[in-house]
């Protein structure tokens, strides 16, 4: 059964964001404008995320030295294999924050621009992490209580084209998301990723 969620709870990891922009918080020094400019930019990125995730549970079929067959479809990738070993199922997730987000990038100035990309990115993960936790918790009603990390396609050599496998296993439209021609994903904050997981 494939779910939605929607207005997921997320948290921005600060470290990470200030890194993102060049800057070492406590280390760099930083003007009072250009302070102020960061502020008013996260407000603004605050205001248009809307977080929605989509989520599935699939049973593994198969493993291979170098794929695995997840929910009917084989995945070819070697890490990916050696990443579900001893396990007997697998949640496959993709999360967005919306395109509204996109939209207020591609208006704004340059230099705002870079600091909505650098939250944005950190957002998304945000909303990735916290439907992770959220999935876990509910796999323990399944009987699954062993859990590998989230592996998301463009990781090791599972390649961007294992997108498509999450649209046609989730349907990720039902959540605006897109899988370009080049196995990209629109809106541009989104994330697909496949958490192995067993009793």
């Amino acid at each position: 059964m494939i779910k939605i969620l929607t207005g997921i709870p997320y948290l921005v990891n600060q470290k990470a964001f200030w890194a993102l922009l060049g800057y070492k918080r406590g280390k760099s020094q930083l003007s009072q404008e250009m302070m102020r400019k960061i502020e008013e930019s996260v407000e603004r990125a605050k205001r248009v995320i809307k977080p929605v995730g989509i989520y599935g549970l699939f049973g593994v079929e198969e493993i291979g030295e170098e794929y695995l067959v997840i929910g009917g479809k084989r995945i070819n990738s070697r890490s990916l294999a050696s990443h579900f070993r001893g396990f007997t199922h697998g949640y496959l997730m993709a999360v967005t924050i919306g395109e509204e987000f996109d939209r207020l990038m591609e208006a704004l100035p340059v230099d705002q621009a870079v600091i909505l990309d650098a939250f944005g990115s950190e957002a998304v993960e945000g909303v990735a992490e916290s439907l992770n936790r959220a999935i876990e918790r509910e796999g323990v009603h399944f009987g699954l209580h062993r859990f590998n990390w989230r592996y998301s396609p463009g990781y090791g050599d599972l390649s961007l084209e294992t997108n498509l496998v999450f649209d046609e296993l989730l349907g990720l439209s039902s959540v605006g998301i897109k899988v370009t021609e080049r196995f990209s994903l629109l809106p541009l904050k989104s994330i697909t990723a496949i958490i192995p997981a067993g009793g």
